[in-house]
């Protein structure tokens, strides 16, 4: 029997598998993962405040938008988030202007499409994709997708459809309910050997984060939106744009106990500096 441990909650397991080893105090954990990509989709200008709860309002700064392209061994490969949408490269008017001012930097070559060609893949390649949350910075190319199986949770799918008044704006419907098939998830869950979902709560409701375990057995995790900058680890800096600021303090000290107990690393996917520690895509984790 071979499982994953998380922190906060049961152990959760997944199917009998021959070969596998617990000893002397070593978890192995099989991974169908063969690689991870970085995909640049973009920047958005954001303040300050909204990285670190009221701190330096008015303060602007560029921060990245991404998804993450996971080839697996069996073929079925994931998207993790799909970005910014590309139809606003032709139409200025296709997102509302709340969202279409804050972004400060988006080209045709940050077409999601295009940044899966330089990893040598294409939208028919994605069978599964994962959204972290609905906002529009994460589901804006869910539409170039349609023969995928969307994975989200059950919380964030119900939120997004009825979203508190102060958090509407951050949801486009024509974005995410694009008439795909959606999986509802009710919680944490293994995907596929290597691959789990980790719920995440805080920005949203139903927002979930993403551990990979590569070939290498090095763990990485996509935080999405439950931490905007390395500065959250410290829990009195949370995030400033959270829907419920406790929850989202609980799931960052979650992501950070996962990512010590697996020797694992954050990939805080909007924070400033992160192209500083990682490398974007042709470049593959492995």
């Amino acid at each position: 029997m071979r499982f994953i441990a998380v922190a906060g909650g049961e152990p959760l397991r997944s199917a009998d598998v021959e070969g596998d080893h617990v000893g002397d105090g070593e978890i192995m954990i099989d991974t169908e993962v063969k690689s991870v990509s970085l995909l640049p989709l973009g920047m958005l200008t954001l303040d300050q405040s909204v990285l670190t709860h009221r701190q330096f309002p008015g303060q602007k700064v560029d921060c990245p938008v991404i998804a993450a392209f996971i080839e697996m061994a069996d073929g079925e490969h994931i998207l993790f988030d799909t970005g910014l949408p590309p139809a606003f490269l032709e139409d200025d008017d296709f997102l509302p202007a709340n969202q279409a001012n804050t972004i400060c930097g988006y080209t045709v070559e940050d077409d999601i499409r295009n940044r899966l060609r330089a990893v040598g893949a294409m939208p028919a390649d994605v069978k599964i994709v994962v959204n972290s949350h609905f906002h529009w910075d994460h589901s804006g190319a869910n539409y170039l997708f349609p023969h995928a199986r969307f994975l989200v949770q059950e919380k964030e799918y119900r939120f997004a459809r009825q979203p508190d008044a102060f958090i509407n704006p951050a949801y486009t419907p024509k974005l995410f309910d694009i008439g795909a098939e959606t999986r509802l998830m009710p919680g944490d869950e293994v995907i596929k050997p290597g691959i789990l979902a980790i719920t995440t709560p805080g920005h949203t409701p139903g927002h979930q984060s993403l551990m990979i375990m590569l070939p290498s057995e090095r763990a990485m995790i996509l935080t999405g939106d439950a931490m905007m900058c390395p500065a959250n680890l410290d829990p009195a800096l949370p995030p400033g744009n959270a829907h419920t600021t406790e929850q989202a303090v609980a799931s960052i000290q979650r992501l950070k106990a996962l990512a010590d107990f697996h020797d694992g690393e954050l990939v805080i996917c909007h924070d400033p500096a992160l192209w500083d520690k990682w490398k974007p895509a042709p470049h593959v984790y492995a």
